[in-house]
């Protein structure tokens, strides 16, 4: 930053208000090697955890940006191929279920997602309630993004079938995905400077989120568009046509069903899956000391904590706290608390009328 002040050239160098946001996140009163010494670890390792969460949420190129305090543009992709699913039944098992259930039952089934997600080169966009939200030929480009996803759901299906909505109750039996995707242009970008998400625009979204509402139970519905795709990529994989149909906001559509190829087995590395498994469970250990630590109104969201780099105003310097030496800290970044209202239960569903407002809670 000191050399870009420096230019020569008065031009290049950076306004008042862009320094403003790319210091704005730094507490003065603070040092990183205070912070690793108090912590007793090393400046590096500190380091580290900020950057992991960072690169887990952002693609790597905006995570990097990010940490350098740039401003995020809008970035334009032709084409990739978004998929969608969520859960049969969501609203009826989380009525069935005490909430912690509900969320045991989510995280085995996105652990297993998460690792199929990885097989086969796909971004993990989101997952709200029981819907989750994937796409490829984004970060880097893959010739073949919509056959891809066409296997990674085959795959997800046969993943879901084989996870018990709860562990210790077999008889309520396992769950059931319903399953759509869309290929098209879409444009990327950074939205928000509170809890900021990386999000996809454009219709293409919208389709895909249809082809998952308009789809069955262990079905893959799929687009016109998507399916010449597919067919193009990978004559392997058969397609059935269904009836021309009105979709909501698109009109009427030529779709598609992604036919189950017979006898499909799910490999997943099962030392891989209890790791994981085992390093959220220890990652909400951690939280829940967090706050019993803190006292019962202090929470450190991991997003929010992480994303803290990029939480302030770009024409405005924000007030530097004083920090009191009997100031609690938090672990993953010292001089930010955020403070929930008393947690209640609540039941998560999906809205399809807008693909921008999916969550209604009850």
């Amino acid at each position: 930053i000191m050399k870009e002040c420096w230019h020569h050239d008065p031009d290049t160098r950076p306004t008042f208000a862009e320094l403003s946001r790319r210091l704005g996140h730094i507490d003065p009163g603070i040092s990183r090697v205070s912070v690793a010494k108090a912590q007793g670890r090393s400046l590096d390792e500190g380091a580290g955890v900020g950057s992991k969460v960072l690169d887990e949420v952002f693609p790597p190129h905006i995570a990097e940006a990010l940490r350098q305090g740039k401003k995020i543009e809008p970035e334009h992709f032709d084409c990739v191929t978004i998929f969608f699913s969520d859960i049969v039944g969501f609203t009826d098992i989380s009525g069935t279920l005490l909430p912690e259930e509900v969320c045991d039952m989510l995280d085995r089934l996105y652990v297993k997602l998460d690792m199929l997600a990885d097989k086969y080169e796909m971004f993990k966009v989101e997952t709200i309630g029981d819907a989750y939200m994937a796409v490829t030929n984004l970060l880097k480009e893959q010739h073949d993004h919509a056959a891809r996803v066409a296997k990674f759901a085959q795959e997800a299906i046969v993943a879901a079938n084989s996870t018990l909505v709860h562990k210790d109750k077999p008889e309520l039996g396992s769950i059931n995905l319903r399953v759509g995707f869309h290929s098209g242009p879409v444009v990327a970008n950074v939205v928000g400077t509170k809890n900021p998400r990386y999000c996809l625009f454009g219709d293409t979204v919208n389709t895909a989120s249809r082809m998952e509402s308009n789809s069955e139970k262990n079905r893959i519905h799929l687009s016109d568009t998507a399916a010449k795709l597919v067919s193009k990529q990978d004559a392997s994989i058969d397609l059935l046509p269904r009836e021309k149909m009105t979709i909501k906001g698109k009109g009427v559509m030529q779709t598609y069903f992604l036919k189950q190829a017979e006898h499909l087995k799910v490999s997943l590395d099962t030392k891989q899956l209890e790791a994981r498994l085992e390093t959220r469970k220890s990652s909400r250990r951690a939280s829940a000391m967090s706050m019993a630590s803190h006292g019962p109104g202090a929470y450190v969201s991991r997003t929010a904590s992480a994303m803290s780099l990029v939480s302030h105003a770009p024409n405005t310097r924000p007030s530097i706290p004083s920090i009191k030496p009997s100031q609690p800290h938090s672990p993953l970044n010292p001089a930010t608390h955020f403070t929930l209202p008393t947690p209640t239960t609540t039941v998560v569903d999906i809205d399809d009328d807008q693909v921008g407002n999916r969550i209604h809670i009850e």
